[in-house]
């Protein structure tokens, strides 16, 4: 049996340091995957107290550029596809190579032996994060052996063409000829940058995959770059996860008035293209003032009725209290530019 014990993990984490500082630097891959938007602003999904409304709230944030500067990381990707192209195929390479010797296999620089392992029976075993879940073994699978005559290309010919970030590329094909172009767009090459790093990071346990959001996002991804690696969509939508801040004299913290269903409805009404799921922060008020206050995750309660918190150790969430309090949601009463659903 295969295993990939810190030893391990540090050879691949050594290897690949360098090509994943670059994709993350250019796209800003971190900020994205761990921090993306909708962690960014106030909880704009509002339950007043002992409410079972729930309000959205309205909210706006510009960002203003002094100087009249624009970030490096545009201008490099509408020149520098073919680069972020083979710096991503090999972290893909690398990754695939380093499986390999944990399984084993006679090391080897010649792509073809490397694809004819992964064919082998039996086949190597991935680390567990890749292994347990199948669609994404054999998608990386796929996007190496698909892409692998790309790289080829770009780095041995000159058959291919960058313009605006949209690469084109050709492969030769037995007797010297070369295939039409192929085009790979700038989403698509950001998509499979943004993969391939989050997978290395995930692998390498600096990033953790135990909550749906990231797994969702993972998939929706590889849905995006189904013309690259060639296998049926997931049928991921982009996922979302708002913060819902519920106001409740109930002692009790996962008992609020308004249902986990009425809740997930009112953020799908308002995000009807994406997968939808929430965290669910309580305030609990007493003497007309918020006295404790605890953020629960989705996973908690994700799929479960309204008395998911019977056996919920709810110390373990307990966090600070809010400064951005609203007395009007102490009264009940709706905000103010809100929209409302029972």
């Amino acid at each position: 049996m295969t295993h990939y014990d810190k030893s391990a993990l540090r050879l691949l984490n050594e290897r690949t340091e360098y090509e994943a500082w670059f994709l993350e630097a250019v796209y800003n891959i971190a900020e994205f995957i761990e921090t993306p938007w909708f962690r960014k602003i106030p909880d704009v999904f509002i339950c007043p107290v002992d409410s079972s409304e729930v309000n959205f709230v309205n909210y706006c944030e510009v960002n203003f550029v002094i100087g009249g500067g624009i970030p490096w990381q545009a201008g490099f990707l509408t020149a520098g596809a073919p680069l972020v192209f083979i710096t991503t195929f090999k972290l893909l390479d690398m990754l695939i190579e380093w499986i390999l010797e944990q399984n084993g296999c006679k090391k080897t620089f010649r792509f073809e032996e490397k694809i004819k392992s992964l064919k082998s029976s039996p086949s190597p075993t991935f680390p567990h994060i890749i292994e347990s879940r199948p669609w994404l073994k054999e998608r990386l699978i796929c996007l190496y052996k698909i892409l692998e005559p790309f790289r080829g290309t770009i780095i041995h010919d000159r058959h291919f063409t960058s313009n605006d970030g949209v690469l084109r590329v050709s492969s030769r094909v037995k007797g010297g000829c070369v295939n039409h172009p192929f085009e790979i767009s700038r989403v698509e090459l950001s998509k499979l940058a943004f993969t391939i790093v989050s997978v290395l990071n995930y692998v390498n346990r600096i990033w953790s995959l135990d909550d749906q959001y990231h797994e969702r996002t993972l998939r929706h991804n590889l849905d995006c770059l189904t013309r690259l690696h060639g296998l049926s969509s997931l049928g991921q939508r982009q996922p979302i996860c708002q913060t819902v801040r519920a106001y409740s004299t109930n002692p009790d913290p996962t008992v609020i008035k308004p249902t986990l269903a009425a809740i997930l409805s009112a953020i799908k009404n308002h995000h009807p293209d994406n997968d939808c799921m929430f965290d669910l922060r309580v305030l609990t008020v007493g003497e007309g003032k918020v006295v404790d206050a605890f953020l629960f995750p989705w996973k908690l309660f994700e799929n479960k009725d309204d008395r998911w918190g019977s056996n919920v150790k709810i110390n373990d969430y307990r966090i600070q209290i809010p400064s951005d309090v609203d007395p009007k949601h102490l009264e009940g009463s709706r905000a103010s530019n809100s929209s409302s659903y029972p």
